[in-house]
C-alpha cells in the first residue's frame, strides 16, 4: 500500500505542477487564484508523500513540517480563491477579519516550526506497517490547535459555498454547490482519517483531488445548466422560429415563435416536420446549410414573406450533431422595400413612374416590340397662372387618369417633366399607331368636355414604332419631335414620327 500511494501521491504532484503552469497562463481573471491554490497545495502533498514512503524519522519528520506548515498556506490561498470565485465584496470590517485571519496562520506556522525545540505541536512514534517501519506522529496541544484554525477555517469557506448556492440564481447555484459537495467530501475523508485511527495518513489525496477538480471547474468547465437556461431563453426571446434537430433531423426543441408558427399544440415536437412542410411546402434545399425565401398568398396578394435558414451544429471535433433551422418572418422589411421601391420610382402626384422608373423599366424592354409615345399638356401654364398650382394639380392627375383608361394597364407610363409624360405601348405592330391615333381624339375629347369641373385642356402627342429605329435614345427623340410637329399644327392631336 505504501508503495501505491508513493506513486499516487507523485502523480498527484505531477498533475498539480502541469495545472499550476497552465492555470498562471490562463487569461481568465480567476487563473492566478487557482493557479495560487494549486501550487500551495505541493508542500503538504510532498510532505504526505515523504510520511508514508520514508522509514527514515528525520525524513518523516520534515514531511510532517511540510505537511501541517503546507495546510496554513492551503488555507491562505483557499480564502483568496473563494472571495474572487464568489465575487465577494467586503466590506471595511471583513477585510480587518481577514487580514486577523492571515496573522493567524502566519502565527500558527511559526508555532509549528518551534516545534523543533518545544515539541509542544506532534512527536514521532515509529510503527511496524507492511513489515517496515513507519513514522506516525503523536499530535499535541499544539496541533490541536493547527487543526480547528485550518479545519475551522475550512468550514467557513463551506459555508460561504453553501450560502452562495442556496441564495444565488438557480442557474448560477451549480458552480458552487460542486465545489461545496467536493469540499466536504475532503473534509469527510480527513475527519474519518482523524478519528479512525489508521496508522498511514492518505488525507492529502483528497486534497490534491480536490485542487484538481477546483482547476477544471475554475478554468474549463461550463456550468451546463447556466448555459442551457440562457441559451433557451436568449432563443426564445429572438423573433426568429427557431427549431432544433437532432442528427437524425428529428426536432428536439423549438422556441415559442416556432410554436406558433406551425401551430404546435401540447408540445408536439415531433410533428414539427410535417407541419413545416404543409405550411411551406418543399422548401428544403440540398446540403448542410442554406438559405431560402418563401411567400405566402398569390403573386398578386402576397400575405406574407419568410426567410428560411438552415446551418449545421458541430461537436468540438467539427462533428455534425445536429441542426437547426431558423423562419424569420420579413413581411414588415420587404413591404418597407416595396414601399421605398416605389416612392423612388413613381411620381407622387400622379403615380405614374418617374425619370428614375423610366432608367430601371427602359434596359427590360424590347424595343422593337413597343410603340413610344411622346405626350405634352397644351397651355398648361395658363392654367396655373389662371386657377393656381393646386388646381393645375388636379388637372395632370385627370390627365394621367384619363390616358390610363383608354389604355392596357401593362403599357407603361412615366412624367419626366412637369407637364410632360411619356409612354411605352406594348407588343405592338404596324397598326398600333391608328389605334394610339383613335384613343388620343377619345382622350382630347374627354379632357375637353365643358361638362367637366376641371379647367377645359388638350394634350398633344408624337409617337415612333420602335421596331424602326436603332436604341432607346434614337426612339425618344423621333417621338419628341413629332409631338413638336402636333404642336407646331395646332395642338390637340397626334402626330406619327416618319423618316424623311
Amino acid at each position: 500500500m505504501r508503495i501505491a500511494m508513493s506513486i499516487v501521491f507523485s502523480l498527484i504532484i505531477l498533475a498539480l505542477g502541469v495545472c499550476v503552469f497552465l492555470a498562471f497562463r490562463s487569461k481568465k481573471s480567476i487563473g492566478k487564484y487557482v493557479g495560487l491554490f494549486l501550487a500551495s497545495l505541493i508542500p503538504p502533498v510532498a510532505g504526505n508523500l515523504l510520511i508514508i514512503a520514508s522509514p527514515i524519522e528525520s525524513l518523516s519528520t520534515t514531511g510532517c513540517y511540510f505537511y501541517f506548515i503546507g495546510m496554513d498556506f492551503v488555507m491562505f490561498a483557499v480564502i483568496e480563491y473563494t472571495i474572487h470565485y464568489c465575487n465577494l465584496k467586503l466590506n471595511k470590517w471583513q477585510r480587518i477579519a481577514k487580514y486577523i485571519v492571515y496573522a493567524l496562520l502566519i502565527a500558527d506556522g511559526i508555532s509549528l516550526q518551534l516545534n523543533i525545540f518545544f515539541h509542544h505541536c506532534f512527536t514521532m512514534n515509529p510503527i511496524e506497517v507492511e513489515g517496515a517501519v513507519y513514522y506516525s506522529f503523536n499530535a499535541l496541544l499544539g496541533q490541536t490547535i493547527h487543526r480547528v484554525i485550518d479545519y475551522g477555517l475550512l468550514g467557513v469557506v463551506i459555508v460561504i459555498f453553501l450560502i452562495k448556492a442556496v441564495t444565488t440564481s438557480r442557474v448560477y447555484s451549480e458552480k458552487y454547490w460542486v465545489i461545496f459537495i467536493a469540499m466536504v467530501a475532503v473534509t469527510a475523508l480527513e475527519t474519518y482519517y482523524i478519528f479512525s485511527k489508521i496508522p498511514v495518513d492518505i488525507s492529502m489525496t483528497g486534497f490534491g483531488a480536490f485542487g484538481l477538480l477546483v482547476f477544471v471547474l475554475s478554468l474549463y468547465y461550463r456550468p451546463l445548466r447556466l448555459l442551457d437556461r440562457m441559451l433557451a431563453t436568449i432563443a426564445s426571446k429572438m423573433p426568429e422560429a427557431l427549431f432544433f434537430f437532432d442528427r437524425n433531423g428529428r426536432c428536439i426543441w423549438a422556441n415559442n415563435q416556432a410554436k406558433k408558427l406551425v401551430d404546435l399544440e401540447n408540445n408536439e415536437i415531433e410533428t414539427v416536420n410535417e407541419q413545416l412542410r404543409e405550411k411551406f411546402g418543399k422548401y428544403e434545399k440540398e446540403g448542410l446549410e442554406w438559405m431560402t425565401t418563401f411567400m405566402s398568398g398569390t403573386d398578386d396578394a402576397v400575405e406574407s414573406y419568410y426567410v428560411i435558414e438552415k446551418h449545421p451544429v458541430t461537436d468540438d471535433k467539427g462533428r455534425v450533431v445536429g441542426s437547426f433551422l431558423s423562419v424569420r418572418d420579413s413581411t414588415i422589411e420587404q413591404q418597407q422595400i416595396q414601399r421605398e421601391t416605389y416612392n423612388a420610382t413613381h411620381d407622387s402626384l400622379t403615380k405614374v413612374y418617374n425619370r428614375a422608373g423610366y432608367n430601371a423599366i427602359v434596359p427590360t424592354l424590347d424595343l422593337k416590340k413597343v410603340f413610344f409615345i411622346m405626350i405634352d399638356a397644351d397651355s398648361f401654364k395658363d392654367v396655373n397662372d389662371t386657377y393656381g398650382h393646386e388646381i393645375g394639380d388636379q388637372v395632370l392627375i385627370n390627365i394621367v387618369d384619363t390616358i390610363r383608361k383608354h389604355f392596357r394597364d401593362d403599357d407603361f407610363m412615366f412624367r419626366i417633366g412637369g407637364d410632360e409624360f411619356v409612354m411605352f405601348v406594348q407588343n405592338a405592330d404596324s397598326k398600333t399607331a391608328e389605334l394610339v391615333r383613335e384613343r388620343v381624339t377619345a382622350i382630347n375629347k374627354e379632357l375637353s368636355d365643358p361638362r367637366n369641373t376641371l379647367p377645359v385642356i388638350t394634350i398633344s402627342v408624337g409617337g415612333a414604332y420602335g421596331k424602326e429605329f436603332k436604341d432607346e435614345f434614337d426612339l425618344f427623340q423621333s417621338a419628341d419631335q413629332a409631338m413638336y410637329k402636333t404642336k407646331k399644327n395646332g395642338k390637340n392631336g397626334f402626330t406619327l414620327f416618319e423618316k424623311e
